[in-house]
């Protein structure tokens, strides 16, 4: 066990946060101010079979100089009945399960079929693509095409390059690129990191100015299409319920695309007195539990409205 430093990125920033290394390749990072809670850092994009066993990081973190209040985990695809006895909630993905793209594509609503088709007859070109110079530029290009996404100030946007080229350079080796061409003009891409079954999406991301010719619909196509060649069954999309009652299109893009809500759990392990007490009074959800959905929903849209006035200005 060593107490170490690491590197994490968050909303396209990145700080260095206190770790316990545990074995040659893995690194349990803290984060929080009043309560310190720990994670294996980057989880959600390890394959399973390299996470040491749960029980065994909760009793090498006992013993760690780090300060630390809660250990938190999560199962992952496709292991989704509970298994540990520690406190446990439920998380929430948004997944696309098929065998053939046969079957994804009759499943995906007749919108989102539609779109994939006019992405093809709008001469959208969909390939697997290397991790080069060039295909940063293009990324770079898409970053730059526009300040906003979904009502927010984008956080990517005004990158340069060597910033662009090191946020996506993470997990090179088990990674999949899929650009979405127009002539010879990159105008979308995803990237895929990819395990035995599941492959996730880190980024699918394109052009506003080219909306029309459905490149985003075409990649998603293409990313089937590859997991189907690679034998994997499972395509993961984040979240798919984001715990407000406000509206979601990004949750109905996903539904029309194939992908339904499953369920994983996540486990909270107190390691401290302040740790068991947070987990009995809630704090480990953020005080983001404690407002009204409904107050909450209210906040963020005027929140996004705020945040559109101030760009245009």
């Amino acid at each position: 066990m060593v107490e170490d430093l690491v590197r994490v990125s968050h909303k396209g920033k990145s700080r260095l946060l206190p770790a316990v290394k545990i074995g040659a390749n893995t690194a349990v990072v803290v984060s929080g101010h009043f309560l310190k809670v720990a994670a294996v850092h980057d989880e959600y994009w390890l394959d399973p079979k390299h996470i040491p066993d749960p029980t065994a990081i909760v009793e090498t973190l006992k013993d760690a100089e780090v300060k630390l209040d809660l250990f938190t985990f999560a199962q992952k695809l496709p292991d989704t009945s509970p298994r540990y006895s520690y406190y446990m909630e439920w998380n929430n993905l948004a997944v696309a399960e098929f065998e053939s793209y046969e079957q994804w594509f009759k499943k995906i609503n007749q919108g989102a079929r539609y779109s994939v088709k006019k992405s093809i007859r709008e001469n959208v070109r969909t390939e697997i693509v290397e991790f080069t110079d060039e295909l940063v530029q293009g990324i770079s290009s898409i970053y730059n095409d526009s300040p906003v996404r979904q009502g927010k100030s984008f956080w990517h946007y005004g990158k340069d390059f060597a910033a662009v080229k090191s946020d996506n350079s993470s997990y090179l080796d088990k990674s999949v690129f899929i650009g979405a061409f127009y002539g010879d003009e990159l105008i979308g891409f995803i990237k895929l990191v990819c395990t035995d079954t599941v492959a996730s999406i880190m980024q699918i991301l394109s052009k506003t100015s080219y909306f029309s010719k459905c490149p985003t619909n075409a990649l998603l196509a293409k990313a089937v299409e590859t997991c189907v060649t690679r034998r994997i069954r499972y395509l993961v999309y984040a979240e798919y319920d984001y715990g407000t009652s406000r509206h979601s299109g990004l949750t109905d893009f996903k539904r029309n695309n194939g992908f339904d809500k499953v369920d994983i759990p996540r486990y909270y392990v107190p390691v401290s007195l302040k740790g068991i007490l947070s987990l009995k009074l809630g704090l480990h959800k953020g005080l983001r539990r404690f407002i009204p959905l409904s107050v909450l929903s209210e906040v963020i849209a005027l929140r996004e409205k705020l945040r559109r006035l101030s760009i245009r200005r």
